[in-house]
Order: C-alpha cells, then sequence, then structure tokens
C-alpha cells in the first residue's frame, strides 16, 4: 500500500483519534526541529492511517522510536512507516493549508498508480455526477502557494491569478496524477481561453470542454445544458473506454446529494452557533469531498453536522437550523434574526473562486484567542456548492442533472447581479451579520466587476466590509492579515457599544 523509496521520510503520522497524540523522540504531536534540511511535521487523521514521504539526499534514522496509544508500527532504513489504512478520512485542523493539499496530491497520485482516472476541474458547478458514474474520480484542482512561474510564454496578460497558478504547476512539472481536464466554456475569458491554449502547449494532455448558458434556470438553458452534458458523456466514454450504466449513474447522484445534503446541515448549523464546528474544519471537510469524492467523505461531513444538530436539538433550536436550511436552498428568508444577541462578531466572506482554506488560514492566523467569528460564506466554492439543488433520481438524468447545476447560486461569471445583491442583504439581515469580507482573485474581472457592488449592498444594509484583493500563492499574507486584524478589532469595539 505504501511506495517505497530508498532515502524517504514519514512527515505525517496518523492517529486514530483526536485526543491519541503521537508520541516522538522530541515531543508531542505538532512541529519536529528541522533535522539535514527538513522539517518534520506530525499529525493524526480520526479512522485512518496516513503518510507523505520528502525524498532527502541523506538517510533519516531519528524517527526510529515513534509510539502511539494502539498503534502498530514498523521503522525501515532510512525513516518510519506506519501500518494501517491509506483513506484520509479527516484532515488534522492544525495543518497548513498547504499541508491539507499536499494530503490530498499524495492520495490522488497514489489513485492513479493505481488505475484509478483522476478527472481535474476548475469550475465549482462540474457535473461530478458522470464521471463518478463512470468509474472515474473528479477532483477539484487547487492553486499551491509556492508554484513557481511558468505561464508567462504561453497565457494572455488577462489570465486570472488562479489560472496562472495552475498553468504553473503543469509547466513545471506538476500535476502529474491527472488522466484528464475538464475546463468550462462561456464562463470567463479566462477559464475559456486557458483550454485552447493548455491543449498548444500540452498536446498529450487530455482535455474536454463543458459549455454552460449564458442564461440562468429557464427550459431553453436547461436544454441546451443537457445536450452539452450528453456530449461530454459521450466523450469520457469514448475517450476512456468506459460504460455509464444506470445503476452507476444512480450511485453517483445518490453520493452528489447526500454530500450537498450534510454540507447544507453543517452550514446551517454553524449559522446557529459558528463555535459548534469551525470555519477552518467545515472548509476542509467540504474540501475533501471536493478533491477526492468517497463515501468516507461524506460521512465526516454527516458526523460532524449530527453531532454540531444533536447539540443544537439539546438547546431548542434544531428545527430553527432545519428550517434555515430549506431558506437557504430555497433563496427566500424570511424568518426572524440569527445570532443577533451574539457577543462575538459575526463575520460572512462573500467572494468566487476563491479557496475557503486558503481564506480560513488567513482568519485563524489573526484570531488565535478570540474565537470563531466566520459564521457564513457566500464562495463558489463553499456555499454555492453545497446548496446546489439536489439532482432528481427520476426522469432524464441529464435534465435533471442539467436543471440542478442551473438551479445553484449564481457566480460572478453569470447574469443575475440584481438577484444576488438582493440574497446579499437579505443573508447580512437573517443571519446578524455584522461584518462583510470581500474577497476577490488577483486579475478575476468578474470578481473585480462585481466587488464594489457587494460593498456598496452591505453599506445600505449598515454592515462594515472590508476588501481583500488576493492571490493565490498569499504572496502579500501580511497585509492580508492586518486588514483583517484591523477590520476584527472594529468590529469588537461596535459590538462592545
Amino acid at each position: 500500500m505504501f511506495s517505497e523509496h530508498p532515502s524517504a521520510i514519514c512527515v505525517y503520522a496518523i492517529d486514530t483519534h483526536p485526543s491519541c497524540l503521537l508520541t516522538t523522540p522530541f515531543g508531542r504531536r505538532g512541529r519536529l526541529p528541522r533535522k539535514n534540511g527538513l522539517i518534520v511535521t506530525v499529525a493524526h487523521i480520526d479512522n485512518s492511517f496516513y503518510e507523505i514521504r520528502i525524498p532527502t539526499l541523506r538517510r533519516y534514522s531519528a524517527c526510529e522510536g515513534f509510539k502511539t496509544q494502539g498503534i502498530r508500527h514498523r521503522v525501515l532504513d532510512g525513516g518510519c512507516r506506519l501500518a494501517g489504512a491509506l483513506s484520509p478520512d479527516r484532515i488534522d485542523s492544525h495543518l497548513s493549508y498547504g499541508e491539507v493539499f499536499d494530503v490530498f496530491e499524495q492520495k490522488l497520485v497514489e489513485l492513479s498508480a493505481n488505475g484509478r482516472t483522476v478527472l481535474g476541474y476548475i469550475y465549482p458547478h462540474t457535473p461530478l455526477e458522470l464521471p463518478l458514474g463512470l468509474g472515474m474520480t473528479p477532483s477539484l484542482l487547487w492553486a499551491r502557494p509556492n508554484a513557481q512561474s511558468g505561464f508567462e510564454a504561453s497565457l494572455q496578460t488577462f489570465s486570472c491569478s488562479l489560472t496562472r497558478n495552475l498553468f504553473s504547476q503543469r509547466s513545471n512539472g506538476g500535476l502529474t496524477f491527472l488522466g484528464g481536464l475538464l475546463f468550462p466554456s462561456n464562463t470567463c475569458d479566462s477559464l475559456h481561453n486557458v483550454s485552447d491554449v493548455w491543449r498548444r502547449r500540452f498536446p498529450e494532455d487530455r482535455v474536454f470542454r463543458l459549455t454552460y448558458p449564458a442564461g440562468r434556470l429557464g427550459d431553453d438553458s436547461v436544454q441546451f445544458l443537457a445536450e452539452e452534458l450528453r456530449i461530454l458523456s459521450e466523450c469520457l466514454k469514448n475517450v476512456y473506454g468506459r460504460v455509464l450504466s444506470n445503476e452507476a449513474l444512480l450511485r453517483a447522484v445518490s453520493l452528489v446529494n447526500d454530500f450537498r445534503n450534510a454540507a447544507q446541515t453543517l452550514y446551517s448549523c454553524r449559522v446557529m452557533d459558528p463555535s459548534l464546528v469551525s470555519y477552518s474544519e467545515a472548509a476542509r471537510l467540504l474540501r475533501h469531498f471536493l478533491t477526492i469524492p468517497s463515501a468516507g467523505a461524506v460521512d465526516q461531513i454527516s458526523r460532524s453536522a449530527t453531532t454540531a444538530a444533536q447539540i443544537l436539538e439539546k438547546r431548542g433550536q434544531l428545527n430553527e437550523a432545519k428550517s434555515l436550511q430549506k431558506e437557504l436552498l430555497s433563496g427566500e428568508l424570511t424568518g426572524a434574526e440569527i445570532g443577533a444577541k451574539s457577543s462575538r462578531p459575526r463575520i460572512m466572506i462573500a467572494g468566487g473562486m476563491v479557496e475557503p482554506v486558503v481564506v480560513a488560514s488567513l482568519f485563524e492566523s489573526c484570531n488565535r484567542k478570540e474565537g470563531e467569528v466566520v459564521a457564513f460564506d457566500l464562495l463558489s466554492y463553499g456555499f454555492k456548492t453545497a446548496f446546489t439543488p439536489p439532482v432528481n433520481l427520476e426522469g432524464d438524468p441529464f435534465v435533471t442533472i442539467s436543471k440542478s447545476i442551473l438551479g445553484a447560486p449564481s457566480e460572478p461569471t453569470q447574469e443575475g447581479l440584481p438577484e444576488r445583491l438582493k440574497f446579499l442583504k437579505r443573508v447580512l439581515r437573517r443571519l446578524s451579520i455584522n461584518g462583510l469580507v470581500v474577497c476577490d482573485q488577483s486579475f478575476c474581472d468578474p470578481d473585480q466587476f462585481e466587488a464594489p457592488s457587494l460593498v456598496k449592498a452591505a453599506s445600505e444594509a449598515g454592515v462594515p466590509t472590508v476588501r481583500l484583493p488576493m492571490d493565490p500563492e498569499l504572496s502579500d499574507r501580511g497585509r492580508l492579515e492586518g486588514r483583517i486584524q484591523s477590520f476584527l478589532e472594529t468590529l469588537r469595539g461596535r459590538t462592545r457599544r
């Protein structure tokens, strides 16, 4: 199950329970001292073991003596190897966002090495049901914080920072686990054009395109996208030699529906009390499924949501959380304000295709002692993905998937700005939000066109805002954290009055 390397080191070790800490020659769970030019990190993941190995010029034998409570281990020549399963069912909250994605990438590499086709995608409203039904693993790609340049000779000057980062990864030998790549068309110029450039620059890659309608949920739009989905399905079947059976498609639809329902419950419970599940944990749980969709990933979200729901039930707040979930799914927020008496600021994050795990890491750095303040988000990879309507298991699957996609909360790349602004104001009131953080991706025209309208709408609702222009590499992390810290201090001053 584990790949061998003559000079490798285990940098993650996994425990079976959060309270079961790993003991090493250097102390308990946490970051180990630098040795031979390497920083070694020890972490845990519930119900599974996991490891990442970093090649080193010298053999590192100081890992010998790892001890865990109830965990069997073996020491190999040149490193330490833990015995157990490889599925990372839960990502440790102590890992940085870069380390979280290292864990994901290692698992995807192993899936690919074992013959599983990984289909990378970028757009949040990708029909996961189709590749899952074909026995593939659809994986939402991510921007690496340490990606080196490599896009300059190929991409247009208006390309956004996300596409630049992904292109740089590929140019520098990354993304080796991909068996194909699905780009959206008719969304924004960067995503539309980079697929053509990618095909020309990397002709050995299998690149696919799914064209989305400009209009929202209407008969013409539904039929157009349904036909595009049929074309994509046939293309995937022909290229990879797969068969899409009704049974396999139904299983895939059920899996994605279960994910959305669990994620919606988690979101709704967090709104009632953000301290039940940290925003960082919620972001990691959703990201796990979007990166490696599986029943195990859904189960982890369900467990977290169930625990939160049980606490709310004891408080007599569960029915209110269930009503809120229905309102958020329908877009009609008509109930009484939630959390109006909170002593802490209640922050909402708004934006487009910004990585929630990255945003959560910024708030963690600025707010370690004050408790959870992020109550909600309106991000593409967060709320807008989770609150996509379920796919109906009856009828033409391509039509029902089309209706689900087009019924999702709209993106800055789509028409419907007036409706988005109305929904924003309703959310600010209903959820008692007293601070809005607007994240816009560097060089992303849709984000930057929409951000001033979001700020104006929040101002009209009497909610202070701060804008965070950010790139995936967080090249100016210090400035971003400074702005967040100043904003939080301002809000705390307001809530104390």
